[in-house]
């Protein structure tokens, strides 16, 4: 089950609306720092994930249970607890086991901090899933712990926020180095959300043709539909700011 943070770009495409929050226009260098080295991370995980991947693999969420090896007993008690109770639709009790574990002193391991943004992002409480997404991406060879599926989550989950939370400059960086991916999915998800990218900057021309890529695609997920609408949508928009509206007996003629 994917958060519904992912799937909002695609209604902003659609009602062409700009999302709130963080200003991006008071870049300091400690910011530009920060942001380099989380860039060089992220590339790293999809190095990662490419590695372990043929183009044309796939994944299902949800995702399976942890490996037990990897954790103590009072951790791996802690992220099947997360686990059940985001797979059981239960917020209630999974936002305060969340904000449990938020507050815990002790380092946490990987799986942990997967499963605590994968709930947070199902809480909509998304300033503090992209906050635990960027530190799993700080992590090195951090993706060991986790398996495809939730490797890609991170790395579809990370430029989805950061776009909605203000940071496009940066989420669009890395969803072109995702649309460059030898892994479809995650080639097909860069490409996808660049078109509803340019689709809001209103160059309908990049925007219908990477649509038409996502709707073309043999295996592009559940977003063809959409993308295929987008295309044409996109496409008549650029006819007309190339042509103009026809009025009178023009239109008449070439309705």
């Amino acid at each position: 089950m994917r958060p519904k943070f992912g799937q909002l770009l695609m209604f902003a495409a659609i009602l062409a609306c700009s999302a709130g929050g963080i200003q991006t226009a008071h870049a300091s260098d400690e910011a530009e720092d920060d942001s380099g080295t989380l860039t060089v991370g992220f590339d790293a995980w999809v190095m990662a994930l490419e590695a372990d991947m043929g183009s044309g693999s796939s994944w299902e969420f949800p995702f399976g249970a942890p490996r037990p090896a990897d954790l103590n007993s009072q951790e791996l008690k802690i992220v099947l607890s997360l686990r059940r109770l985001v797979l059981n639709g239960n917020d209630e009790e999974l936002g305060s086991l969340a904000d449990q574990v938020e507050r815990r002193q002790e380092e946490m391991p990987v799986q942990m901090l997967f499963w605590l943004a994968y709930a947070q992002g199902r809480l909509h409480q998304d300033q503090a899933c992209l906050s635990n997404l960027q530190l799993l991406l700080m992590i090195q060879e951090g993706w060991k712990h986790l398996d495809n599926g939730q490797q890609a989550w991170v790395l579809t989950g990370t430029p989805d926020l950061l776009f909605l939370l203000g940071e496009r400059e940066l989420a669009a960086g890395f969803y072109t180095r995702l649309a460059a991916s030898q892994v479809e999915q995650l080639k097909l998800w860069g490409q996808y959300q660049l078109a509803g990218m340019d689709f809001l900057v209103r160059d309908f021309e990049q925007a219908t043709r990477k649509y038409s890529a996502v709707c073309e695609a043999d295996k592009p997920g559940m977003w063809q539909e959409h993308a295929c609408a987008m295309a044409e949508i996109a496409g008549r928009l650029n006819r007309l700011e190339r042509e103009g509206e026809p009025h009178g007996a023009v239109a008449s003629i070439n309705p």
